[in-house]
């Protein structure tokens, strides 16, 4: 199973010259933790950092500013991990807990946004997969006794 199969797509993107007010509104109004926020140069969407509402909440108090005079390039988190839309399951883990992040930006080969994917979208994943590894155990596991009866009442030739 690959990371695009259960990456959510719209992304909800920013840009880094946003209000940071205007986009905590967009975050509560969507229902969502972070917005990617993306490059404006390009024509294509591409992930240059992630504003999650633990920036806002860090950011804010870290500068000692109000919510109203800073911008999402104040707080944002630079260079966030993205994946790559055929990564599997298991390397998106890996590289999700290597950086210690709960979410990552969901790229194709060419660097552009297609998706985001988050532990709330692995968890199930994983735990389907570990469904079906023990669905082989317990076929093994059955069939080993049978195989292990049959050699039993075959006679030397």
């Amino acid at each position: 199973m690959s990371i695009a199969e259960i990456s959510s797509a719209p992304v909800y993107v920013t840009t880094a010259d946003q209000p940071l007010a205007a986009a905590a509104r967009e975050m509560c109004a969507r229902g969502v933790g972070a917005l990617v926020v993306i490059d404006t140069r390009d024509a294509q969407p591409r992930p240059v950092g992630i504003l999650t509402d633990r920036d806002i909440v860090c950011g804010q108090v870290t500068r000692r500013a109000d919510l109203h005079c800073l911008t999402v390039d104040d707080v944002m988190t630079r260079n966030p991990l993205t994946l790559c839309a055929d990564a599997a399951v298991s390397e998106a883990i890996q590289a999700i807990s290597v950086r210690g992040v709960r979410r990552a930006p969901v790229v194709d080969r060419s660097g552009v946004l297609v998706g985001i994917v988050t532990l709330d979208d692995l968890l199930p994943a994983l735990a389907q997969q570990l469904g079906e590894l023990a669905g082989i155990a317990d076929a093994q596991a059955r069939a080993l006794p049978a195989a292990v009866a049959g050699a039993s009442t075959r006679r030397p030739a």
